[in-house]
């Protein structure tokens, strides 16, 4: 994942071990095996507010990461 960002962005990822918010991962443990989590939005977008935003160079960067994450 860390090298598909990499490839991507054309520098470094900023990586955080920590995730905010609740987000329903528990279904995933059946497969017993390491999970992470690639968001794609801007610091600032208001998540889940009725003037919740996503801006475009973060949306074209997302398609980027996942089109190297499958591809690589």
């Amino acid at each position: 994942m860390i090298d598909a960002v990499r490839a991507a962005a054309g520098d470094d990822p900023v990586i955080v071990p920590s995730f905010g918010g609740s987000v329903p991962l528990h279904h995933f443990e059946v497969l017993d095996a390491p999970l992470a989590i690639l968001p794609i939005a801007n610091h600032h977008n208001n998540q889940h507010s009725p003037d919740e935003s996503l801006r475009l160079g973060n949306l074209w960067y997302g398609v980027d990461v996942m089109a190297a994450l499958l591809g690589g």
